[in-house]
């Protein structure tokens, strides 16, 4: 057997980075709700309606990740919770390694590992444990399939099923390939196989009806032009934040892109996908790591010619880093498994468990959203939350009256009453917090670092 390429090896120190960001400990407040949602498919199927809150109990929900909910849950049935926390390493571990190959058209190991290592700084501070992450890695597919022309046009029916089913990004897939092809088109050059990957695309993403919660998955996308306001409100949908170093090292990524691709007259194809989808990033940061897959090769391509070596020698050396990298994989994944799957530091552990002891939950609770994802995490249906993070099933006046509370607004106290809530769960540093302690009509039980807990003051009067 002949030794791996100096490339390959290089390609595999990148692929350990993605694992290293993979194994990170589980703490996303969205995934938690995502366990809860793949315990309750493989106990009662999917559910169609929200099963969790008070305020929008009853509503439709469109599941819009239900398979990578299963999947999660089977992995959680069998290896529990450090079973997720591989099954992340190792999605990021496919995407280190597929963003390597991303790098190949700069040719030389130096432009390659300039274009990987920019991806991976971003996917440092993106690749959470949400489903999002399986929908990157089938993208990272397709656009490998793409630059490369690799891979049979067909495969992509499968593909974007499944894309479908774990995560409501796949439009970005059909935008990505409309550029292409229009810019081959401005550019005069032949389509190769992208007029056929787009056909089999958009069959892939019409068979996605073909689901337990059936067409209304492949409409749900819509949902964030329905509910624009209400996303709006949301971090991730707000424009990155550059005092973030991550973000700013995306932009750096995009600048210097468009910068060579000025410079050494790059095609129309790469500035429209540039274009679009770095526009895309600085409106909304949940785009950031869509985009940075789709700047990579077109970064590759403005350092291509960088340095004299190519990466293609071979050697005995090569082949020993390489069983080092694998050792030093293991060796992770092995020290990450002697602790808890899950960091719980930023959720209310020990003041739910106290108010559980007193029985105050599962109830009325007035709590932020990412508090709620963690009630449902523990508590499954019966955690009967006041918000979570799925802004899009919640009445206006609900979110309004959420906001009402996170900025510790003059009508708080009609909220509070509004919704008769039996306890109130907030961060100590929020205004909220000290307009309740101060509130004669509420009574503080629990007061530490972090959290306060009260209570109405005359329950019965109330």
């Amino acid at each position: 057997m002949r030794s791996p390429r100096v490339s390959t090896v290089a390609g595999g120190a990148f692929a350990l980075w993605g694992l290293g960001v993979g194994l990170e400990r589980l703490h996303d407040n969205s995934y938690l709700t995502h366990v809860a949602t793949g315990r309750l498919i493989l106990a009662h199927g999917v559910p169609t309606t929200d099963p969790y809150t008070f305020t929008a109990h009853g509503r439709p929900w469109v599941v819009e990740s239900w398979l990578a909910e299963v999947l999660y849950r089977v992995v959680e049935l069998a290896w529990g919770a450090h079973g997720l926390q591989v099954l992340h390493g190792l999605l990021c571990l496919a995407l280190g390694a597929l963003g390597w190959v991303l790098t190949r058209p700069a040719r030389q190991l130096p432009g390659r590992i300039i274009a990987a290592a920019g991806l991976l700084a971003v996917g440092t501070g993106y690749w959470s444990s949400r489903p999002l992450l399986m929908a990157l890695a089938l993208f990272a597919v397709l656009i490998v399939m793409v630059e490369n022309e690799t891979g049979p046009p067909w495969a992509v029916v499968p593909l974007m099923w499944l894309w479908v089913q774990v995560h409501g990004s796949w439009p970005f897939a059909l935008a990505y390939l409309v550029l292409r092809l229009a810019g081959r088109r401005a550019d005069g050059k032949p389509p190769g196989p992208v007029p056929r990957i787009l056909g089999f695309a958009v069959g892939g993403a019409a068979l996605g009806a073909l689901n337990p919660v059936g067409p209304r998955l492949v409409a749900y996308p819509l949902t964030v032009l329905t509910h624009h306001q209400a996303f709006s409100k949301i971090a991730e949908w707000q424009s990155p934040n550059f005092s973030d170093p991550v973000n700013v090292v995306f932009l750096a990524m995009v600048l210097l892109a468009v910068i060579l691709l000025v410079a050494r007259r790059g095609t129309i194809e790469d500035a429209l996908v540039l274009t679009l989808f770095s526009g895309a990033a600085l409106a909304a940061s949940r785009n950031v790591p869509v985009a940075a897959l789709v700047v990579t090769p077109v970064l590759a391509r403005g350092v291509a010619g960088l340095g004299t070596l190519d990466g293609t020698e071979r050697g005995v050396g090569a082949g020993a880093v390489l069983v080092v990298l694998a050792a030093l994989g293991f060796v992770m994944a092995a020290g990450a498994l002697r602790h808890p799957a899950y960091d719980l530091s930023a959720y209310p552990v020990a003041e739910v468990t106290w108010m559980q002891d007193h029985g105050l939950v599962p109830g009325r609770v007035a709590a932020p959203d990412y508090v709620g994802n963690y009630l449902e995490w523990r508590y499954g249906t019966g955690a009967h939350v006041f918000v979570d993070d799925r802004v899009d099933i919640f009445p206006s006046a609900v979110i309004g009256d959420y906001d009402v509370l996170l900025g510790g607004e003059q009508a708080w106290k009609s909220v509070l009453a509004r919704y008769r809530f039996t306890a109130v769960l907030w961060p100590r540093n929020e205004p909220l917090a000290s307009l309740v302690a101060e509130d004669p009509a509420w009574s503080v039980r629990v007061l530490d670092r972090h959290w306060l807990v009260a209570v109405p003051s005359h329950p019965a009067g109330r």
